[in-house]
């Protein structure tokens, strides 16, 4: 177990690490991978992966990124192996932080809310990691309510 989850530390450390020597396509890869992490931290969280949850996290990975079906299927994969790992959120909203504005950064988390809606049902685990995603992301109140009403919508 120790050994995954570092081989998964290591991993997003370097893939979300944004240093002042990095070209704009490395960095705009990098905060592309820590809001893709994201995603799937909100699909792993109540514990069921349903087609519909996968369903919004590749199109939320298409419309906004454009990340190739080699880089989701990464993702997903590190994803699966930390789902029963104590991991930190911080290593994604950092660099998310670093490089997104706030209004980037309230599509992102309008993003989360539809991965979370999507079956329909927002259970304590979802609720509880998109609270705490949005307090670390420093999004104020009102736009994390109207985030979600905006993924509300759009579920609709």
């Amino acid at each position: 177990m120790k050994i995954i989850y570092q081989r998964i530390t290591a991993f997003f450390e370097s893939t979300m690490s944004v240093s002042s020597t990095d070209s704009l396509g490395n960095t705009d890869h990098k905060k592309n991978m820590a809001a893709a992490a994201l995603f799937i931290e909100v699909l792993k969280s109540d514990y069921e992966h349903r087609d519909e949850e996968w369903a919004a996290v590749e199109t939320a990975l298409h419309e906004l990124f454009g990340l190739s079906s080699d880089e989701i299927a990464q993702i997903t994969t590190l994803a699966e192996e930390e789902v029963h790992n104590a991991t930190s959120l911080q290593v994604f909203t950092s660099c998310i932080n670093e490089q997104y504005s706030n209004e980037e950064k309230i599509i992102i988390v309008e993003m989360l809310w539809r991965i979370a809606l999507a079956d329909g049902v927002i259970d304590k685990h979802e609720n509880h990691i998109m609270r705490k995603i949005g307090a670390l992301l420093y999004i104020p109140h009102k736009d994390y309510v109207r985030a979600k009403q905006q993924a509300r919508l759009h579920k609709q």
